[in-house]
């Protein structure tokens, strides 16, 4: 795949991004989708490959890995269940280290703001079209050979891992 083409039809369901005009300054309305959007970018960065996952996951939950050409392993879980978070131990052999830990969080399922990337958000607009607020990266060592992941309820998380 060389790219994506997304698109989006302004004040319906499909608006991902809206543009708007106030005492000539512009402003965008950032949706959720587009949050999700930024965390796929981030875990599939041109080049990468998915790799292939020799466990399965609790019901309920997806998890994706792909290998970048920066030499990084990005794994994506994805815990689709309403209520409850999912612990999620993850067996990486080519990956070394601490991993990088980062939360596609929403206050609810069907929030349409406060949802927040790593700890950032766009607001409910914004005019810079960058993130804002603390980072709040974690990290996190393997034990026992896994990584154990907490995600909360219809949340995603990023680890981001060397290769070894």
């Amino acid at each position: 795949m060389s790219g994506v083409n997304i698109h989006t039809v302004p004040n319906t369901i499909n608006e991902i991004l809206g543009p708007s005009i106030t005492n000539g300054q512009w402003q965008m309305k950032v949706h959720p989708e587009f949050y999700g959007m930024m965390m796929f970018a981030q875990a599939a960065p041109p080049g990468s490959r998915l790799l292939a996952l020799s466990s399965t996951p609790p019901a309920g939950v997806k998890v994706w890995a792909t290998s970048g050409t920066d030499g990084h392993i990005r794994v994506v879980v994805i815990n689709k269940l309403l209520s409850g978070p999912a612990v999620v131990a993850l067996r990486i052999p080519a990956a070394s280290g601490s991993a990088s830990v980062e939360q596609l969080l929403a206050p609810s399922v069907s929030a349409t703001g406060g949802i927040t990337l790593g700890g950032q958000t766009f607001g409910a607009e914004t005019s810079t079209g960058e993130l804002a607020g603390a980072s709040a990266l974690t990290t996190l060592a393997p034990a026992a050979g896994s990584y154990v992941v907490t995600v909360p309820a219809a949340s995603a998380t990023l680890l981001t891992l060397s290769s070894g």
